[in-house]
């Protein structure tokens, strides 16, 4: 018996308009607030949903975006991690009654989480297939977050900072190496990333330097040089998140 061929993104999008929206593209895309040429370009498959219309999806809906963009389901819903804006309030209550709130107020985006050799590409060229799952983060914390992608640290060159397997968001839109000179930054290698320290020189000379001293000797330097440098920069590091080395 041959085996069943997964859907394709366009196949499940149609699915889901034909289940809520009785397949009517005007009636979904009023309802997710988008205009319906970019619900027909999707169909299509000449673009993807951004975090906004995902989140709409989710909210409106309750369409896993995992599902939609791969056709896999996610074990523990559409997310991977939900971060929280800190606050002054005390005591559980207050907490929950805190975030219980932001999220009925809908102030949390869905980032992609990206696997390790397509996390250098840019948002705009993210496929269903590059896609690993999602985080949801707080909008405070990703004020453009067409622009972001989440990716996993794969070593612990970074290490006590950014251990492995942490997750790193990106600023696709933040590649200006001398604004990046003494932050972090995900550099371009392999077909992949790798995050280190950026350290801008000049116009043709931009390094890469790893928080463990012991990364350096095992060939953990970036040296970025000729016209074209910068280009070995994907973006900054805008937040992290992740469990502390041992001491």
């Amino acid at each position: 018996m041959a085996a069943r061929r997964k859907k394709t993104f366009g196949q499940r999008l149609q699915e889901t308009i034909d289940n809520h929206a009785g397949g009517v593209v005007r009636r979904f895309a009023l309802a997710l607030g988008v205009n319906h040429q970019a619900v027909h370009n999707w169909l299509a498959e000449d673009s993807l949903p951004n975090a906004k219309a995902l989140v709409s999806l989710w909210n409106v809906y309750r369409v896993d975006p995992l599902w939609l963009l791969t056709g896999e389901q996610s074990i523990h819903g559409p997310v991977v991690l939900r971060v929280a804006v800190p606050t002054q309030a005390e005591g559980d209550d207050a907490l929950a009654a805190n975030l219980n709130g932001e999220l009925e107020r809908e102030r949390f985006v869905p980032v992609p989480l990206l696997s390790g050799k397509k996390a250098g590409v840019s948002p705009r060229e993210v496929s269903a297939r590059d896609i690993e799952d999602f985080v949801v983060i707080h909008t405070d914390w990703v004020p453009r977050p067409e622009m972001i992608t989440c990716v996993r640290i794969a070593d612990d060159a970074m290490a006590p900072i950014l251990t492995k397997d942490s997750i790193v968001a990106i600023d696709h839109g933040k590649r200006d190496p001398k604004k990046l000179n003494g932050k972090l930054a995900a550099f371009r290698v392999d077909g992949g990333v790798t995050v280190k320290w950026c350290q801008y020189r000049n116009g043709e000379l931009i390094v890469g330097y790893p928080e463990n001293r012991e990364a350096v000797k095992r060939g953990g330097l970036i040296v970025c040089q000729g016209e074209k440098a910068a280009d070995c920069l994907v973006g900054q590091i805008v937040w992290w998140w992740g469990r502390p080395s041992k001491i």
